[in-house]
């Protein structure tokens, strides 16, 4: 029997060919909250942050929105940003936002090797997207954490 439950849901739009935007939601039984995010690709500055809390416990959980702020300048690209984050936004704010952001930004290079292969395999739908993929790696040391499982 399920006594706890987590859900986290990443989505990602890009805006055009420099931004991109990100939806991040957490849901469980006690918190439900949103973040929305604008983030330059070739960087990983987060150039704009809003939150939304849906459900929450306390009347000081609120007060974490404004807090997200201090998110943007923030770079998902340089080493210890998930730290960062989890320093300025969660101690400071909300723990669960911080989870967020941090979720967020860990797919951002996921999104633009999706985004690559899909525009590669128009072009050349018997492309091996294996192949694709390792290509793309090659090319974008900025990426080591993406995950080459296709």
């Amino acid at each position: 029997m399920i006594t706890f439950s987590r859900s986290q849901l990443i989505g990602m739009e890009f805006l055009d060919e420099e931004i991109v935007r990100i939806h991040g939601t957490q849901e469980d039984h006690i918190y439900a909250m949103e973040i929305e995010m604008d983030v330059r690709i070739a960087d990983g500055v987060i150039l704009a942050v809003k939150g939304l809390m849906k459900r929450y416990t306390t009347p000081v959980c609120p007060q974490a929105v404004e807090r997200l702020q201090s998110a943007v300048g923030m770079s998902l690209r340089v080493e210890g940003w998930m730290q960062a984050v989890m320093r300025d936004i969660g101690r400071n704010g909300c723990e669960h936002f911080a989870e967020i952001i941090t979720e967020c930004g860990r797919c951002l290079d996921q999104a633009r090797m999706a985004k690559a292969l899909a525009a590669n395999l128009k072009t050349d739908p018997g492309a091996d997207p294996g192949a694709l993929a390792a290509a793309w790696l090659a090319d974008h040391p900025e990426a080591p954490g993406v995950p080459l499982a296709l």
